[in-house]
Order: C-alpha cells, then sequence, then structure tokens
C-alpha cells in the first residue's frame, strides 16, 4: 500500500487538467523510462484516481512517472514520496532526494501549455510572467555508493550517528536535504584544513 506523503491527511482530490508524466522515472538515483503514471496520495484514501489535490490550502499534482521496479518499491512500501517544504522527495530508510522532474504545479502548467492571455485553470487568473527553467527544475541526481562493514562494527549505524549530529550542528537535516549536503561542506573545510585534521587525528594540538 503506498504510504501517505504527508503525516496529516487533511487532503482531498480536485479536478484540474490532463498532464503528461515522464518520460523518465523521476525516482532520482532511476536512470530508467517511466513506465506507470503513479497517485502520490493514494485512490482509497481520496476516494478515486484524482490527478491533483488540495492540501493546505495549495493545490498540487498528484500523479508522477516512475519505472516498473520503483513502482513497485512504493507500493511496496520500500520507498516512499514525501512532500514537504513544497517540494516532493524520493525517500528510503533516513535518506531523500528530491522527485526529478518534480509534479507540475498549477503555475508551471500554465506558463507551459497556455497561451500568454490564457488564464490559470485553476484560480482563473492571467499567468504570471515565465522564469526560467533553470529556477524551475530540480536538479538532476544519481546514486554515489559506500561500502561500510556489518559485523560487529556497523557502518552505517556510525556513519547515520555521526551525519545526523554534524547536521545539527549546519542546521541541515537529512531526511530532507540527503546527505550530500552534510558530506560536502564538512569535506570541503577538511581539504581547507589538511594540516590541522593530520594533527588532530594525531592527538596534537588543541
Amino acid at each position: 500500500m503506498t504510504l501517505s506523503p504527508t503525516e496529516s491527511r487533511q487532503v482531498r482530490g480536485v479536478s484540474g487538467p490532463a498532464y503528461k508524466v515522464g518520460p523518465r522515472c523521476s525516482n532520482p538515483g532511476c536512470e530508467r523510462w517511466a513506465d506507470d503514471g503513479h497517485h502520490i496520495w493514494r485512490r482509497s484514501l481520496l476516494g478515486g484516481p484524482f490527478d491533483w489535490v488540495e492540501f493546505e490550502g495549495k493545490v498540487l499534482a498528484n500523479r508522477t512517472g516512475v519505472c516498473r521496479r520503483c513502482h513497485d518499491d512504493l507500493t511496496c512500501d520500500r520507498a516512499r514520496i514525501v512532500y514537504q517544504g513544497e517540494e516532493f522527495f524520493w525517500a528510503v530508510d533516513e535518506t531523500a532526494a528530491l522527485l526529478d522532474p518534480q509534479p507540475p504545479t498549477p503555475q508551471t502548467l500554465s506558463s507551459d501549455h497556455s497561451p500568454a492571455s490564457e488564464p490559470c485553470p485553476f484560480c482563473g487568473q492571467p499567468p504570471r510572467r515565465r522564469v526560467s527553467p533553470t529556477t524551475l527544475r530540480a536538479r538532476r541526481r544519481k546514486t554515489w555508493r559506500v561500502l561500510v562493514p556489518d559485523d560487529a562494527e556497523d557502518g552505517a549505524e556510525i556513519l547515520d550517528t555521526l551525519i545526523a549530529d554534524i547536521g545539527l550542528t549546519l542546521g541541515v537535516d537529512p531526511a530532507v536535504s540527503g546527505r550530500y549536503h552534510i558530506l560536502l561542506p564538512v569535506l570541503y573545510h577538511a581539504c581547507q584544513s589538511k594540516a590541522a585534521l593530520v594533527n588532530s587525528l594525531k592527538g596534537i594540538g588543541g
């Protein structure tokens, strides 16, 4: 069963224009073509196969393109799509990354497919000036794996603990932004302070 993308279930299906999903799977770690249009909020929760929903006063697209394998991961609870901070994330365990591409919004759909004078299909207002595509499209993502010990030393748990601790210091939540935004500044700082790092590992200095 598909998990809800939010803790709150105060969401309702609404009518709206049809739109295409894909062409590639929106799981940022997947390179396959999209086979299915997945309903982000499941149909049983909404009472029907709604392509649009209203949540906390916002109209949101409720379908995203996924390959068959990733679709199975979503429906078997091995993965989850999370909605937070007005963006959708692909989440597995404690890691999350932005869906790529993000589901459309009424504004982007109107800008992409309507003449300049045609109003928004939801609110009836004329479309705003089109924003550069670089500000609308989520960055492409790929997976970077690290092999860790899994015996008496649980490498995954150690790294998760360290990353969560550094995340608190940096003010970055790895469950939302992903581990990359924690690892990058830490490794960059280490590269900029190599001598201090080596001395610290040797127990030299303050």
